[in-house]
Parts: C-alpha cells; sequence; structure tokens
C-alpha cells in the first residue's frame, strides 16, 4: 500500500473552454504529477460564497473542470503552491476570468495494479 494525498480542484470560470483547458494543463499535469484525472464540471457558486452565513445569495452556475491528483504526504504543500502556479499561467494565457480555486484535500492509499 501507497500512502497518498488525493487532491481535488475545481475551478471554473463564464464559457469555460474546456478542451482548450484540458489541451494546456495535460503537459504540465504529467510532468509535475505523473498524472491526473479530469473532468468537465457544472459548478454552481454564490457571490457570497467565501464568507461563514446561514443563507447565501442565489447560486450562479458555470462549467469548469475538476482535477483529481495524488502526491505523497510530504510533498503536499510544494502540490498545491505549483497547482496555484499552473493555474495562474493558464488564466493569463488563455486570458480566462477565474479568481476562486477550491482545493480539497484526503488521504488514500492508492495502488497499481499491471495487466499483462
Amino acid at each position: 500500500m501507497n500512502k497518498r494525498i488525493r487532491l481535488t480542484i475545481i475551478f471554473s470560470a463564464p464559457d469555460f473552454p474546456y478542451q482548450k483547458v484540458l489541451d494546456c494543463l495535460s503537459p504540465k499535469l504529467g510532468q509535475l504529477f505523473a498524472g491526473a484525472c479530469c473532468q468537465p464540471i457544472d459548478g454552481i457558486w454564490s457571490e457570497d460564497g467565501e464568507h461563514e452565513k446561514i443563507q447565501y445569495q442565489a447560486g450562479q452556475q458555470e462549467k469548469g473542470m475538476k482535477i483529481l491528483l495524488s502526491v505523497i504526504p510530504d510533498k503536499q504543500e510544494q502540490a498545491k503552491q505549483q497547482i496555484q502556479a499552473m493555474l495562474q499561467a493558464l488564466k493569463v494565457t488563455l486570458s480566462m476570468p477565474i479568481y476562486w480555486v477550491h482545493i480539497e484535500q484526503e488521504e488514500v492509499f492508492a495502488h497499481h495494479i499491471k495487466l499483462q
């Protein structure tokens, strides 16, 4: 068994160009993390969601991406910094209005099975 930290990264923008984002991020995700899983998402967020409240403003919907990747525990802070830099570069390269990135982390155990 291989202890890992799974990072789930979620971000969105108006008129999200999923394939362009995937094409732009794929080389870097492979280079930095040896791989990742990416999925298109329908994100719903509230304008005042950054505050701790009982109720929020009505939600807005945007297309976006969810990235799942895993890193060894002692590399998790470095990975978060790399993700921030990678998405900041993406924002500039594709002129995308990305302002918030949601990152969750959880401890998992990774296994690999080789097929013949």
